[in-house]
């Protein structure tokens, strides 16, 4: 199966090593408005800018793509650009993540190595489970999160579309992450965050609004 990843930056590289570790996945090429230099590759497969080769590539039958940006709105206005196109939007699973048979997974989710997601949690659309991350039982991601490695999502905790929980932070049982929430590194979250909020500290405390 061919596949186009999206973005040619550092979560790119992470998406290209877990499709290498599943020998039936080709990467066709990487698509990225930028192109670090003249034959640029990632992982053998080249990186190109010109987004027009989307339709082609499609026309041609490679219709599976995997959205490879850090950025969660970015992300996310991809993945609805390129489902408009008709590509399919897989999911990239590292082998050694564990996903709990109980758990529910979105298109377009990446779940890096070492992820434990555990029974019962819910991971939306084009969300990202980093490397190392747990997420616990039923916990509801929205679409477009970006869990950051070494982050702990404790149980029954809801985060809403767009919300980033930064590398190393822990959120405590049953919060209530909003929409477009950014929790900051090593944070801990104890109290409900609403929309729009900028979060950091032990305790987690707003610092500005997005």
């Amino acid at each position: 199966m061919k596949v186009i990843v999206i973005g040619a930056g550092g979560q790119a590289r992470t998406v290209a090593s877990i499709l290498r570790c599943y020998p039936d996945i080709e990467i066709e090429c990487f698509i990225d408005k930028k192109v670090r230099g003249e034959g640029e590759t990632i992982c053998g497969a080249p990186v190109k800018e010109d987004f027009s080769l989307l339709q082609r590539l499609f026309k041609k039958g490679v219709s599976n793509a995997v959205i490879a940006i850090g950025d969660n709105s970015l992300r996310g206005d991809y993945a609805a650009r390129v489902r408009k196109m008709g590509f399919n939007l897989i999911n990239a699973v590292h082998p050694s993540a564990i996903i709990a048979a109980e758990a529910t997974l979105g298109k377009g989710v990446v779940v890096a190595a070492g992820a434990i997601i555990c029974p019962f949690a819910q991971v939306g659309n084009n969300t990202i489970v980093n490397t190392g991350a747990i997420v616990e039982h039923e916990v509801k991601l929205g679409d477009n999160v970006h869990v950051a490695p070494g982050a702990n999502v404790a149980g029954r905790v809801t985060i809403g579309r767009n919300s980033f929980i930064g590398i190393g932070a822990t959120v405590k049982d049953y919060v209530t992450i909003g929409q477009n929430v950014t929790v900051g590194a090593g944070s801990v979250v104890l109290t409900d965050v609403p929309d729009n909020k900028v979060v950091a500290g032990v305790p987690a405390k707003p610092i500005r609004k997005k």
